[in-house]
């Protein structure tokens, strides 16, 4: 299998070329993660218990091995592939993608020495820099929300072609509520676009070609608490 390309603007030098969308959530985050006040460190702690919270359910929904290479993309602080990589004895490549410059450089601190096989990059989900099938496994983690109809159809659509025939796309994304005022709270507050409902996170999976399409439960332990959770298949 191929080796993943280093990507432009991974060294934190060259800039990416973001969509407007892309642009807002990456400020946010780099100025809410990169803050020195109250609500930065409330949110570095929120992000660093992901790991922990997420990294089992994510073991068990995608069936990891220690022989399978991982893509995560948004891996913010990286906790959930550390954590992942870890239990699984993983042999195999991690790597990580987020837009936040602070997000990634955080989240590269100590790894070079300690787990030479787990590798974070600033990088856009819409322009993602690996050769095809390079991984088996792919992990959208509360990304589906920052992302526009046509903007989540790309990403899917790269995934797939980055999964090797067989590999696995593990999703989860806050569960949009009956009352729309908490949606557009939940929606304002992350800076993020939409909430989907299960049929249209459904719909859109096999609209790009997944199969054996498995929902599986997964919660916040934090507010919004509800989400929804899929594993599928590549074609």
């Amino acid at each position: 299998m191929e080796q993943p390309r280093q990507p432009a603007g991974s060294d934190f030098r060259k800039p990416l070329s973001l969509s407007e969308s892309e642009a807002t959530a990456q400020a946010f985050y780099d100025r809410w993660i990169g803050g020195t006040d109250l609500f930065s460190h409330l949110g570095r702690t929120v992000f660093s218990l992901s790991g922990t919270v997420y990294a089992g359910r994510f073991i068990q929904a995608s069936g990891l091995r220690p022989d399978d290479r991982v893509l995560e993309i948004g891996s913010g602080l990286g906790k959930i592939l550390t954590a992942s990589q870890r239990r699984v004895r993983a042999e195999q490549l991690y790597v990580g993608i987020d837009l936040s410059y602070q997000m990634v450089r955080r989240a590269r601190r100590g790894l070079a020495a300690r787990r030479p096989s787990l590798h974070f990059l600033v990088a856009s989900a819409l322009q993602m820099p690996f050769r095809r099938q390079c991984f088996d496994v792919i992990l959208l983690s509360h990304v589906a929300k920052y992302l526009t109809d046509p903007q989540l159809r790309q990403v899917l659509a790269q995934a797939r072609a980055l999964l090797r025939p067989g590999g696995r796309i593990v999703l989860w994304e806050f569960r949009p509520y009956a009352w729309a005022p908490i949606n557009r709270t939940i929606l304002r507050g992350s800076r993020s676009h939409k909430l989907r409902s299960a049929a249209e996170l459904v719909a859109l999976l096999r609209e790009q070609g997944y199969r054996n399409l498995q929902p599986f439960r997964i919660h916040t332990p934090w507010p919004p608490f509800r989400n929804l959770a899929y594993r599928a298949q590549a074609g």
